[in-house]
């Protein structure tokens, strides 16, 4: 294998003050790419035959430091060279790019794990909002340690992680759960790709238990926003919003299924799709409609509702709640939650409820049969 890498400076770029970018060329079997060192330095001071930045003045140290800088980053695309050269593999360009942004990655969790949430969404392998939540948890988990590496990860450390998360990182117990629970699937994922991961010290941690309360609608405070939505002065944008945020109060939609499911979904009088969560799946959701279920529908072909991003509804929920006195934090979920709750409340046998929802275990479906605080009121008014 034909391999080389120089430092040069691009002479013909140089700007106004004579400053030009200089870069790592990179060739391969004739075939050329650059890694770019992001910084600039007189074209007049540096020697391109031998790839060095000359001192623009006695004692320059930091044409030393760029030197050096330089040299570091060779020594890492010549260490690529090797491992190919002496493993008689293949190396290509793009192969080379991908190698030389992990570079490093076997000795830091955190350069390996980002580096495999991008490769992951690139091959549509994970949805647009798991790809933003993983990494927003890989930031957190930065803040606490800059650098991971694969053979700190255990049980103590997992413990360290969580208590600075619920202190200095000021999150609550269940987003701190999620952001472990992170960590830990892409430390399973790097011990598949043969990283060495001490997974059994993982096993043994596990969360404190908390209590996770689910933020649903009140019968009256549900009759609050239908009243509100059919209310002829009501703005355009809080009807179009608020007619799906009911729609999924009464069906049990995701907000993900909200956005996709169209007239094509709808046959006869049932609603059937495939979850977006779980279509990996491929399982089923079938949900008779009443006539209460069309009446909210807004498009009479293509997809049923014409939706915004998530951030934008749950925002404008917000101002929909505070318009009709409801005191609660509204988002897309709580329409979800509302579902199971009056479902389960007006009779409907937990069974059944698991499957209009799409739960895999009927344990997710139970964790609904909470007793609501209506029904509390209702059960005091006995002791009168």
């Amino acid at each position: 294998m034909r391999a080389s890498v120089s430092c040069r400076i691009r002479f013909d770029r140089a700007n106004k003050s004579g400053e030009a970018s200089v870069y790592l060329q990179v060739i391969i079997e004739s075939k050329r790419t650059t890694v770019p060192l992001k910084v600039s330095w007189p074209v007049g001071f540096f020697d391109n035959a031998r790839g060095k930045f000359l001192p623009r003045f006695r004692g320059d140290q930091l044409a030393n430091d760029l030197n050096m800088e330089a040299d570091k980053e060779m020594a890492k695309i010549n260490e690529i060279f090797m491992f190919y050269r002496h493993s008689d593999m293949n190396l290509t360009i793009e192969q080379f790019q991908k190698e030389y942004r992990r570079y490093g990655a076997k000795k830091d969790f955190l350069v390996w794990a980002e580096q495999d949430v991008k490769d992951r969404y690139a091959a549509f392998k994970i949805a647009n909002q798991t790809y933003r939540n993983d990494l927003s948890s890989l930031n957190k988990i930065r803040k606490f340690k800059s650098e991971i590496p694969f053979s700190l990860i255990n049980k103590d450390f997992l413990e360290s992680l969580q208590a600075w998360l619920t202190t200095k990182g000021g999150i609550r117990i269940s987003s701190a759960w999620r952001v472990i629970k992170t960590l830990t699937t892409y430390a399973r994922r790097a011990d598949q790709a043969g990283i060495s991961v001490n997974l059994e010290s993982i096993s043994k941690y596990t969360m404190p238990k908390y209590e996770n309360r689910k933020t649903y609608l009140a019968p009256e405070e549900l009759q609050a926003l239908k009243k509100y939505y059919w209310k002829s002065s009501t703005p355009d944008h809080h009807v179009r919003i608020l007619g799906h945020f009911l729609f999924s109060c009464i069906t049990g939609l995701r907000f993900s299924d909200v956005q996709r499911v169209s007239w094509k979904n709808i046959h006869g009088d049932m609603l059937v799709f495939v979850p977006f969560k779980t279509r990996r799946r491929e399982k089923q959701v079938k949900i008779p409609l009443l006539e209460e279920h069309f009446r909210l529908i807004h498009n009479d072909k293509g997809k049923l509702f014409n939706t915004v991003t998530e951030q934008v509804t749950n925002r404008t929920l917000k101002d929909i709640a505070e318009i009709c006195d409801i005191r609660k934090n509204l988002t897309t979920h709580v329409a979800r939650h509302t579902f199971a709750t009056e479902s389960l409340r007006k009779g409907i046998g937990v069974e059944v409820v698991k499957e209009l929802m799409g739960h895999e275990k009927i344990q997710t479906t139970l964790e609904y049969t909470h007793v609501d605080e209506a029904r509390l009121r209702d059960e005091m008014k006995k002791l009168k």
